[in-house]
């Protein structure tokens, strides 16, 4: 059985819409990488003193146009980081709100020290060394964004306990988490699904002209 044209026109435009789809929501699901100092494998990569595994992220809440919420595991899997941040967008500050939680449980971690760094292109935005958080929540604001790419966040973890206090402190320490946020929608996406649409409107307007001349 063959099937008229139009049909199979149709059906390819259908697919590659959701192909589109595909690609936006596999591009934000491999957004989170995992820096973690454990055993090393053959496929881990060393960088100094941490080892960086290729474990599949955990996604707490999908991007949304607003804000997108990631977390990752120490390698101990009792603390767990998540970022939520606002989505990059031009001459616009990105807010990142950073949570250190027991993972059995959820509850906040109090007294965490840590180093957070976020880079759009390569170029620092954010940079803060040493910081102490009391209650396990903390916000910092970026500068300003010079586009609406993806932007990259390092956090590195100290330990747990009071800033006078070093030599008491709790681990992990020295493990490093890497995140990465980038825009609801890209640009090539959004190409994609323009010409898929394109395609449908194109196709039902030549089956009504058709219907009308066989009228």
């Amino acid at each position: 059985m063959v099937m008229p044209k139009k049909t199979v026109t149709l059906l390819v435009a259908i697919f590659v819409t959701a192909v589109a789809f595909g690609i936006s929501s596999a591009g934000h699901a491999a957004g989170v990488d995992i820096v973690q100092d454990s055993s090393v494998k053959s496929s881990d990569v060393i960088q100094g003193n941490a080892v960086v595994i290729k474990a599949p992220p955990l996604v707490i809440e999908g991007p949304s146009t607003e804000e997108t919420t990631v977390a990752g595991l120490s390698s101990d899997g009792k603390v767990r980081v998540e970022i939520t941040s606002s989505n990059p967008a031009l001459n616009e500050v990105m807010s990142i709100d950073i949570k250190f939680r027991d993972s059995n449980g959820g509850s906040l971690k109090q007294h965490a020290n840590y180093d957070i760094v976020a880079t759009q292109n390569g170029k620092e935005i954010l940079s803060l060394s040493k910081v102490h958080v009391h209650e396990g929540r903390n916000t910092h604001n970026t500068t300003p964004l010079k586009s609406d790419d993806s932007v990259d966040m390092q956090v590195t973890l100290l330990g747990f306990g009071l800033p006078n206090d070093q030599a008491n402190w709790t681990g992990p320490t020295g493990e490093i988490l890497y995140f990465n946020v980038v825009p609801e929608f890209g640009t090539i996406t959004i190409m994609i699904l323009a010409v898929a649409i394109t395609s449908v409107i194109a196709i039902s307007a030549k089956s009504r002209l058709g219907t009308i001349l066989r009228i």
